[in-house]
């Protein structure tokens, strides 16, 4: 009964972090079937719609709760700290989500929320390749600097197999 009771615990205690697994998981997969906007001759891989409402909704709970502990913090006479916790998070997620990627025939471009937009000719482009752990593909510039990411929750984005030619025998959720 121990032993039983033990493992409901530990599913219990595991359940949220298999429930975000699985969620990122399926956001993942539904991005890769959105295609890339397209614009004459650009395309823009934009942050997949169903990423979006999640971020706009993590954002709005935080900025909730940074109101709600603000309005209790000031109820109770103790010092309005606190809500630098949740600020700080807000903060982290605004400067951290996925920016859209244009690519055209000049070559790729970023927009970057606080500093300069990353743009790399074609002729600049050193390597492309995918992170090991995050399905990020990262595209090296000749002149150093910092990569442009094609983050794994941009729509459009084709899941690259480390180690193989991007073929279609190489993609196996790729659609025929």
């Amino acid at each position: 009964m121990n032993i039983v009771l033990g493992f409901l615990g530990l599913l219990a205690g595991l359940s949220p972090i298999m429930f975000f697994m699985c969620l990122f998981s399926w956001l993942r997969r539904t991005a890769q079937k959105h295609p890339p906007r397209q614009d004459g001759s650009t395309l823009e891989f934009f942050v997949a719609p169903r990423m979006q409402f999640l971020i706009r909704s993590v954002l709005v709970a935080l900025c909730a709760f940074s109101l709600l502990t603000l309005v209790w913090s000031w109820s109770a006479g103790d010092s309005p700290l606190a809500v630098l916790i949740p600020l700080a998070v807000l903060l982290a997620i605004l400067l951290t989500k996925p920016r859209p990627v244009k690519v055209d025939q000049q070559g790729i471009h970023q927009p970057r929320w606080i500093r300069q937009d990353r743009e790399m000719a074609w002729h600049e482009v050193e390597s492309v390749k995918r992170g090991v752990n995050t399905g990020t593909t990262y595209v090296r510039s000749r002149n150093g600097g910092r990569p442009i990411s094609f983050s794994p929750l941009l729509a459009g984005s084709i899941p690259i197999r480390a180690g193989g030619p991007c073929t279609r025998s190489a993609l196996p959720r790729f659609r025929r």
